[in-house]
């Protein structure tokens, strides 16, 4: 990708000595895509060389909407660990289930009796990569969020309406709008996850909340890039992702959040690889 990257804004710049070394931690991924198949050993080697835990989504092919499913999705992303060289770094897995309008409160009190699966995964139909199984209505899912809500598990949700009359730079906000906000108040100590939030509307939104239950995922491309990455000079298919990159003021909302300091806003790089011939085609996939 050959974009330029976009000045970070002079409120956020801080000098650091010559010198001066600095020590991070293996981060957390809360968001990931590791596939399947042959794809499986490659992902999970990049991860785990970057990752101390990693948040596995479930729109495979098929979806992972039963404990069975995840369970043995889990399993192999383990044998793939496993499979690493002596002395590389290992990670571990966390798993959700692929919410539909067909999701029951047994499968919730189900899979609450697995710790490694932390919840559930909200596409809405539509809206991304493998999401046609997803919710088509958000109010059939309102007795398993209660049910949810009182287990303690997560919900994390691609917070974005899919109907074709909404502009798909609007997406995020109508979604707030429509379906998070009222799902914050009926359901005040549900914990939320938006994820890879793309708007200054999501940073205000989730900055609005009192308490810790909803918070927002972040990916770095969306701090680093802004539309222009993806449109100017002509359409470059590596730039596009879902949610697609925003106008530079979105950018710069995301990035004080993300330097804020708060503990509403997290890492979910999003990372979701494609063949290159499906990148690089007349329909570029996102990702």
């Amino acid at each position: 990708m050959s974009a330029p990257c976009p000045p970070a804004p002079s409120e956020v710049r801080e000098s650091v000595p010559v010198g001066t070394e600095i020590s991070l931690p293996y981060p957390c991924d809360f968001h990931h895509h590791f596939r399947q198949s042959t794809l499986i050993d490659a992902t999970v080697k990049m991860a785990s060389e970057r990752f101390e835990y990693a948040l596995a989504m479930p729109n495979t092919q098929p979806p992972l909407t039963t404990v069975e499913a995840a369970n043995l999705y889990y399993e192999k992303l383990c044998a793939a660990e496993q499979n690493q060289p002596s002395g590389a770094p290992k990670m571990k897995f966390i798993s959700v289930l692929y919410l539909t309008d067909l999701t029951t409160v047994e499968t919730v009190e189900e899979m609450a009796k697995h710790p490694n699966i932390w919840g559930f995964k909200y596409y809405p139909a539509g809206a991304t990569t493998n999401s046609a199984f997803g919710v088509t209505d958000v109010l059939k899912c309102y007795p398993v969020f209660e049910k949810m809500q009182e287990l303690g598990l997560i919900l994390c949700i691609h917070s974005e309406v899919s109907r074709p009359e909404i502009d798909i730079f609007d997406r995020e906000k109508v979604f707030i709008d429509e379906v998070i906000r009222p799902l914050t108040v009926a359901f005040p100590t549900l914990k939320i996850v938006m994820e890879h939030i793309s708007t200054s509307h999501g940073v205000e939104f989730i900055e609005s909340l009192s308490g810790e239950y909803v918070k927002g995922s972040i990916t770095p491309h969306h701090l680093v890039y802004n539309r222009n990455a993806l449109l100017v000079g002509g359409i470059k298919p590596h730039f596009y992702c879902l949610p697609i990159l925003k106008r530079e003021s979105h950018r710069v909302s995301l990035l004080r959040a993300a330097t804020s300091g708060s503990g509403k806003f997290i890492l979910g790089t999003d990372s979701a690889p494609h063949d290159k011939y499906r990148k690089e085609s007349g329909w570029g996939r996102a990702g």
